[in-house]
Order: structure tokens, then C-alpha cells, then sequence
């Protein structure tokens, strides 16, 4: 049964990502290995369930009839899970989690920490990043749990974690009337706070910002302000640890409203929801 269900989720993978490279690195397996079940799978039919082209591949016929199956399989092996976990007197099984990348660095490991302590027999299966792709990988049902930041509405169950303010950050030895010609430090982030980045200098500013400085990580950004490389917008996660190195100000709309963005936990509605998903709603709610 694990082997047929391996090649649900590997011909799901690969008809949903258009690419068997894509579908290879989503799945943690070499292209060779999936393009060799790939093959296998489709002598079952005696044909092929894809046409490769030069811009990846597409379902053909019988792949559309097979995806659809696969679906199904998929959903309902997922139930029959849920359930005979459902009736165990422990809570176990899989928990499937995502987490933006600075809540799984500052709050999440005290949570799984204390979290795993109480419930052992749950295995977990974490993914970080920026929110838009932890908005993503719970949409598509990747995960069962997505902490995400920022102003996303998925579909699904929503819990109110915290709301933070964004804030203005320099070196201790800028002036914020000099903005517009010191370097501006653009990170990767989620595009939600590049608006807000945006929409604040335009409310606040004439000009365009002295923008130039382009870097991968929020803690690169810090430690470039600490040496007054230049400057940015952060949320305020994890600046406290800096305080006494950067100049930190908290930032407000032109119409004195609280620049700020919110944490939430999503979940999918599901009854009976699973123990170890509701284990660890229960213990966020409980904790956080």
C-alpha cells in the first residue's frame, strides 16, 4: 500500500507542478528515481500519461482520469489515517507544519520544544519561509498548520497569535531627515510588507528612496544598519536584541493609526480533526 501511495502523491506532484525537476525537488528524490517510477507507473497503461514539451508537461487523456483517481486515493487514505489515529488512546502521528521563517526563529523551537515533550508519539514534519509561501503550501494542503504573518487570508480556520509594529530602523547615528539620501536596505520578504514599506515613504517622503541595497536576510539587514550601511523597515521581532547597537522607532499611518502586522495561526476544518493537529492548536492557544 506505502509503495502505491508513493505513486499517487509522485504523478499528483508532477501533474500539479507542470515539471519533473520541480516535482523532484518538492518530493526530496532525484529526477532520475521519479522519472524511473514515472516510466514504470505509466507501462500499467500502456501509454503515456503526459506529453513532454519544451515548457515541462501536461496531462493527456488518461493522465487527466488517473490524476483525478490519484486525487481521490490520496484524500481518502488521508481519512482512513485520521480515523484509526482518531481511536487510539494517545495522541501520535504526523503533524505537518509551516511557519514564517522569524516566528520559527524566535518563538517557534520553545513551543515544539515543550510541545514535543508532551506529546512524544507525534512525528513532525516542519517547513519554513516567508508567509506567501507558507500561504502557498497550506492552500494545497501540503500542511495541515500555517503560522503566517502579514495581511494573508487563506481558506480556513484562523487563531490570532499576536500583532507586532513595524518600525523605522537606523544606525544610532542617523538622522532621520537625511533618509531620502542614505542607502535604503530592501531583504527578502514577503511582498505584503514591501507595500508597506512603499505606501509609509510616499506618505512621508517626496522623493523616491536611495534604494540600492539588496540583501537576502533579515539579520544581514541588522547587522548593515548596526554599521550604518544604511537603512530599513523591519518588524520588530527580534530587534529588541539589538536596541542598544540601532536606533528603533515604531512607525504610524499619516492618519496616526499604528503601523503593525498581525501573526496568525491557520488550520483546516476537518471532523473529526486530527489529535495531533488539535493537540497543538490546543497547545499554541494554551502557551503563546
Amino acid at each position: 500500500m506505502e509503495s502505491v501511495e508513493k505513486d499517487w502523491k509522485i504523478f499528483v506532484t508532477i501533474a500539479e507542478e507542470h515539471n519533473i525537476t520541480k516535482a523532484a525537488n518538492k518530493l526530496f528524490i532525484s529526477q532520475p528515481a521519479l522519472s524511473y517510477r514515472l516510466t514504470q507507473l505509466e507501462k500499467n497503461f500502456d501509454e503515456p500519461l503526459f506529453i513532454r514539451t519544451t515548457k515541462g508537461v501536461i496531462l493527456t487523456e488518461t493522465g487527466e482520469l488517473y490524476y483525478q483517481y490519484a486525487l481521490d486515493s490520496l484524500k481518502r487514505k488521508q481519512e482512513l489515517d485520521e480515523a484509526l489515529e482518531n481511536k487510539k488512546d494517545t495522541v501520535s502521528g504526523t503533524l505537518e507544519l509551516g511557519s514564517s521563517s522569524i516566528f520559527a526563529n524566535y518563538e517557534l523551537p520553545n513551543l515544539l520544544a515543550g510541545f514535543t515533550k508532551q506529546y512524544p508519539d507525534v512525528k513532525l514534519h516542519l517547513q519554513t519561509g516567508i508567509s506567501s509561501r507558507i500561504v502557498q503550501l497550506f492552500t494545497n494542503n501540503d500542511i495541515q498548520i500555517g503560522i503566517i504573518r502579514g495581511h494573508h487570508a487563506p481558506t480556513g480556520k484562523k487563531i490570532f497569535l499576536r500583532s507586532e509594529p513595524i518600525c523605522l530602523v537606523t544606525s544610532k547615528h542617523c538622522n532621520r531627515n537625511r533618509l531620502a539620501s542614505i542607502p535604503q536596505i530592501r531583504y527578502t520578504t514577503d511582498p505584503s510588507l514591501y507595500t508597506i514599506m512603499d505606501t509609509w515613504w510616499k506618505q512621508n517622503y517626496t522623493t523616491p528612496p536611495n534604494s540600492g541595497l539588496y540583501l537576502d536576510t533579515m539579520e544581514t539587514c541588522r547587522r548593515f544598519i548596526q554599521k550604518n550601511l544604511g537603512w530599513s523597515i523591519l518588524p520588530y521581532t527580534g530587534l529588541e536584541y539589538f536596541a542598544d547597537d540601532i536606533h528603533i522607532e515604531p512607525l504610524y499611518w499619516d492618519d496616526g493609526t499604528p503601523i503593525e502586522r498581525e501573526t496568525n495561526l491557520y488550520y483546516h476544518p476537518r471532523k473529526p480533526q486530527r489529535k495531533a493537529v488539535q493537540a497543538f492548536i490546543d497547545y499554541v492557544q494554551q502557551h503563546i
